[in-house]
């Protein structure tokens, strides 16, 4: 009976501390879940806030993706960089940063053309215009100038027949004075003397009123002349000004014609060879006629040829060109031009090549990929110079080189020097392109380079 009463005792204290257990997990259980639910509750009312600045489905775009990096680089969630850079652009285009994209496109509503056209058109535009009044004032002017000069030629050259007039004048009064002395000194003569003296008086007098008459009216005619002879040569001029010549730009030069069309070889010929210099490989454009060959006059580019060719056999006089590409609808035939603009038989032109280009057309521009683009116009005849002379036919603009923000003045002398270097290539950049537009002098990029030689580029369509 003893041993069965000391099990029934373990029993029972085994099963009372197993309940306490229990009830103490069950407790525990129950405190966490309801922490666990209330954290649930807080996340998904952060993570409904955060919906309200950027949703799940954004976080994912390409485009958003691409501001995190930036966005920690300034130490800015990405709404704020967003912020930050929408203040930027409002103060760069309307002056106030806290301008609202809706504000922006109510004053934008206000400037005429605006609506149709990007921003930098519409200055490039305006610039575009104000310069052709200016250059309009420039030519009225020299004109005025001119035909003040021609006024006074016209002014002296009448003084000078009045001039003219008026010492003839006073020389045959001088005459007539000398004849009265004459006639004064024979008076004291006899009466028949004197008599003869003044029939002869009067009969000088008489010849020399007649000729006064006859120079009064030839000096009348000369007048009459003048006017007429100053009528004709303000016509004249007019109608020069009308036909003077005015040269084609070098880069429409059309260098041959389509004399022949091969098609079943996918090919043509066209009217220069071996004695032109003309090399296999060399490539051209296929242009209707010369007139065809014009920059646009708002964006500066040239419309591209009906077709490409590449040389691939020459004799003396001819050569056989494959077609590289050919537009729809518009096939090439016999008669068209051809040009290339760094080819000329008889002339070696000076092209000035500067700035960042693509010739592998790997989508990266770089300032060493100018040696490239030197090598190609030398291979072909050109000639690669480094200064804007006098001897310069085209200058060859690449992409802007990108000039960094400037560095503190507690930054490293290496990156200061790397900065001075870097604006210095900008500068020498926008000086050229200038000094080509004020001196008329073609400036193409490396799209309109392409399209002048007939060359297609990587990739192109």
């Amino acid at each position: 009976m003893a041993g069965r009463t000391s099990t029934s005792v373990g029993m029972g204290i085994a099963i009372t501390v197993l309940s306490v257990l229990a009830l103490g997990f069950f407790v525990l259980a129950t405190v966490f879940y309801g922490k666990f639910n209330k954290t649930q509750g807080e996340l998904k009312s952060q993570a409904a806030n955060v919906e309200q600045y950027v949703k799940a489905s954004e976080q994912q775009r390409d485009d958003i993706r691409q501001m995190l990096q930036p966005a920690k680089a300034k130490n800015k969630s990405v709404v704020g960089y967003l912020a930050e850079s929408m203040q930027t652009a409002m103060q760069r285009v309307t002056g106030n940063k806290n301008d609202s994209p809706e504000a922006l496109t109510e004053k934008l509503s206000k400037v005429q053309g605006a609506d149709s056209a990007s921003l930098l058109a519409l200055i490039e535009d305006r610039a575009a215009r104000i310069k052709a009044l200016e250059d309009q004032v420039a030519a009225a002017e020299a004109a005025r100038a001119a035909a003040l000069a021609d006024k006074q030629a016209e002014v002296d050259r009448v003084k000078g027949i009045e001039d003219r007039h008026a010492a003839t004048l006073a020389a045959i009064s001088a005459q007539v004075e000398e004849y009265k002395k004459e006639v004064d000194t024979f008076r004291d003569g006899t009466n028949k003397a004197r008599g003869d003296m003044e029939a002869r008086v009067s009969s000088i007098t008489s010849e020399f009123a007649q000729r006064e008459q006859e120079l009064s009216a030839r000096i009348s005619k000369l007048q009459e002349e003048n006017l007429v002879a100053a009528g004709q040569i303000s016509k004249l001029r007019g109608e020069r000004n009308q036909e003077l010549f005015k040269g084609r730009s070098e880069e429409s030069l059309v260098d041959a014609k389509v004399v022949a069309l091969k098609p079943n070889e996918n090919a043509i010929i066209i009217g220069i060879g071996r004695r032109q210099k003309i090399d296999v490989g060399m490539s051209f454009a296929v242009y209707a006629d010369a007139a065809s060959i014009k920059a646009d006059p708002t964006t500066g580019e040239y419309p591209r040829g009906k077709a490409n060719v590449e040389v691939i056999a020459v004799s003396d006089t001819t050569s056989t060109c494959r077609l590289l590409s050919e537009s729809k609808g518009n096939p090439v035939a016999v008669g068209d031009s051809v040009a290339n603009a760094l080819y000329d038989p008889s002339k070696t032109y000076s092209f000035l090549i500067y700035g960042n280009f693509d010739v592998n057309n790997d989508g990266i521009a770089t300032p060493t990929e100018q040696s490239d683009l030197k090598a190609l116009i030398e291979g072909w005849g050109g000639k690669s110079v480094d200064d804007l002379g006098g001897d310069v036919d085209f200058l060859v603009l690449g992409q802007r080189p990108i000039l960094p923000p400037r560095p503190g003045a507690d930054a490293p002398i290496e990156i200061l020097q790397e900065y001075i270097r870097l604006s210095r290539i900008v500068d020498r950049y926008d000086t050229l392109y200038k000094q080509a537009i004020s001196t008329g002098l073609p400036v193409l990029n490396e799209n309109r380079l392409y399209t002048l030689i007939g060359r297609e580029r990587a990739g192109a369509r």
